[in-house]
């Protein structure tokens, strides 16, 4: 297999599943044996990470990247590309797509552009250019994605890739332990413990889920709650549980490195996204876990859960719907466990890192061998 060589761009200046599975992606391609420059926002979570990872094979290039059509960041773009001499540019966010795009067309080098997110787009000439003429390839992480990028912008079908985001089974083992966090949080291992392991943004549906929770209680008192991670509406969700007074029933741990063990601690992981979702990382992560997954019905959510298969799928903003939805697992855990298992089964099958990653790379070389600037 020959050696690439793959020049990632992320504008995006938070750290969530998008700017998670970009860090990783590149240091998978590392481990595979190919060369890997990135280009980021600087002070970003991303540039933070980069900062903390060395590897003979990667270069970091931090870039503002505060317009689409900032000229002094196009300049310093073609001159990392021409120094960088890559084989392939690969975008993710609106303002580096935009350009990656005129840098790539303009140094005759083949582009592939990821869209991450279910936003709405507006089907006129520059995103029609954007999307149809200037990628070789649009990766999607979600086949909901890929269905609207087609739909809305006119992309064919065939030139779209849907490659979900892969679970990393070397960390995230079933048989690890969450003893340690259980005992931390002073939760019992008979205690049902019901968590969400996500930035806090408000189309992540935290309301929703706090809103359940005294729905839960009413029926499961000893029940316990976890919000892990932080974000814009960090503070918001604070008050919200502190004006249910359920403060001892939910712990916010704010952001955590210890995701595996936090989530084997969980009964269930509970999914409240009402917009944009792609497929979220987390949960093919549950999965891994064989944690029990409540999720909302996210048009891109739905085929993970096999339509209910893999999960227990309830209403998008609805409290009363997402409280039904725990206290049905909480109610019958041996279907829980049949649940679990299949989902399992399906996790090692289709969402580990090695399949998407031999999906990825397999994009590439077919990229490189039809281009012709």
């Amino acid at each position: 297999m020959k050696t690439l060589h793959i020049l990632h761009s992320e504008a995006a200046t938070g750290w969530g599943g998008q700017e998670i599975r970009v860090f990783q992606e590149c240091q998978l391609l590392l481990e595979r044996g190919h060369r890997v420059s990135l280009v980021y926002q600087p002070d970003s979570p991303l540039g933070n990470k980069c900062n903390q990872f060395s590897h003979p094979n990667l270069s970091y290039f931090p870039l503002v990247m505060k317009k689409a059509f900032s000229l002094s960041a196009l300049f310093s773009l073609i001159k990392i590309v021409k120094c960088s001499r890559p084989d392939v540019l690969h975008s993710h966010s609106s303002i580096d797509s935009w350009l990656i795009a005129i840098t790539g067309t303009f140094l005759g080098i083949p582009i592939i552009r990821s869209r991450h997110v279910m936003i709405p787009m507006r089907n006129h000439f520059f995103n029609r250019w954007l999307y149809t003429k200037a990628p070789q390839k649009i990766l999607t992480s979600g086949q909901g994605i890929a269905n609207m990028v087609s739909k809305q912008v006119g992309v064919p079908i065939d030139k779209i890739k849907c490659i979900p985001a892969g679970v990393d089974f070397r960390r995230f083992d079933f048989q690890i332990s969450g003893e340690k966090v259980r005992e931390e949080l002073g939760v019992s291992p008979h205690q049902p413990l019901i968590g969400k392991i996500a930035i806090i943004r408000g189309w992540k549906g935290h309301d929703y889920l706090i809103d359940s929770v005294p729905l839960v209680l009413k029926n499961f008192p000893e029940a316990r709650f976890v919000i892990v991670g932080s974000g814009p509406g960090y503070e918001s969700i604070c008050t919200r549980i502190k004006n249910h007074g359920i403060e001892k029933s939910v712990f916010m741990l704010g952001h955590r490195e210890d995701i595996p063990e936090i989530m084997a601690a969980l009964d269930i992981h509970c999914v409240a996204s009402f917009a944009i979702e792609g497929t979220t990382q987390v949960i093919p992560q549950a999965f891994a876990m064989k944690t029990a997954v409540v999720s909302t019905r996210m048009i891109s959510i739905l085929p993970l859960l096999g339509n209910g298969e893999r999960g227990v799928l309830v209403k998008l903003k609805n409290s009363h719907d997402m409280a039904s939805g725990i206290m049905k697992i909480l109610n019958d855990r041996e279907s829980a466990q049949v649940m679990t298992e299949k989902a399992f089964t399906f996790c090692k099958t289709d969402l580990g890192i090695d399949k998407m990653m031999e999906q990825t790379i397999a994009v590439y070389e077919e990229v490189l061998s039809d281009f012709h600037p």
